[in-house]
């Protein structure tokens, strides 16, 4: 079954009829925003229903946009793997305890890792000011709204606010879905892990992967979701970390291209 979102004349799938149903923020935005975006999105939740996972997600997914946006991003990843053919072995696995982890991947080599999935978004690039004035609620892209933004900040951002779930025992991949006003390239990875100076041009922020201070973290990965207006693609790029006390396994750094960053090689 199939039903006519109104507002923009676009058809949804059951699954995200569903989540629309019960969302408390439905009106807040025009999510899906196009045809395009409500296949993808009833392709992800799809998955989800398969793996078993839609009702643990529907909470998320009707709460609030931000939650809404949170799991979403945790789903395209998980789809992500799978499509490249990494087994999703465990859904909320224990990390260090008593904190948890979004699921563990197993490729070729039967390895399990555990990742984790952090979406730092625009909003958290807002001033307070504009937090107040309440920016948020209105769309990511304005006429006239130029900005400077120190994009890397979010992915160390990232990083910090997600280690504590990393056990030194296992391989651990965090990957960072991007929903910046800027959009993550190499250079802000090698900025994040190697180490530049702040907006001062005086002050060194060290990298995360520049010393063994994040020792338990195999690596980041940046995932980017892309609209052609033909079709919506993902990609990953992978970064590892030198320092890490257990690597990523090897089919997961040749899948993904992992690379180990440099100030030459970026």
């Amino acid at each position: 079954m199939k039903i006519i979102l109104h507002k923009i004349g676009t058809t949804l799938g059951p699954l995200t009829s569903t989540v629309i149903d019960r969302a408390c923020w439905a009106g807040e935005d025009e999510f899906p925003s196009s045809q395009l975006w409500a296949d993808e999105i009833e392709k992800v939740l799809n998955f989800a229903e398969v793996q078993g996972q839609f009702k643990r997600y529907l909470s998320d997914l009707t709460a609030s946009t931000s939650q809404r946006d949170s799991a979403i991003a945790e789903l395209r990843v998980a789809f992500f793997f799978h499509r490249n053919q990494f087994d999703i072995v465990r859904w909320k696995p224990d990390g260090l305890h008593p904190k948890e982890g979004e699921f563990l991947v197993r490729g070729p080599l039967r390895v399990d890792t555990f990742v984790e999935v952090k979406s730092p978004g625009w909003e958290g690039q807002l001033s307070g000011a504009e937090l107040k004035a309440g920016r948020p609620k209105q769309p990511k892209y304005l006429n006239g709204d130029f900005r400077s933004v120190a994009s890397w900040e979010r992915i160390q951002f990232a990083v910090d606010k997600a280690y504590e779930k990393f056990s030194p025992d296992k391989p651990n991949l965090l990957v960072v879905v991007d929903d910046l006003f800027v959009h993550l390239k190499c250079i802000h990875a090698r900025q994040a892990l190697c180490g530049t100076y702040e907006a001062d041009g005086t002050t060194y922020k060290a990298g995360c992967f520049s010393s063994s201070k994040y020792h338990s973290l195999g690596g980041v990965g940046i995932f980017l979701v892309k609209n052609n207006s033909k079709e919506i693609s993902y990609e990953m790029k992978l970064f590892l970390n030198p320092y890490a006390h257990i690597a990523l396994p090897d089919d997961l750094r040749q899948t993904f291209h992992g690379l180990v960053l440099t100030w030459e090689n970026c």
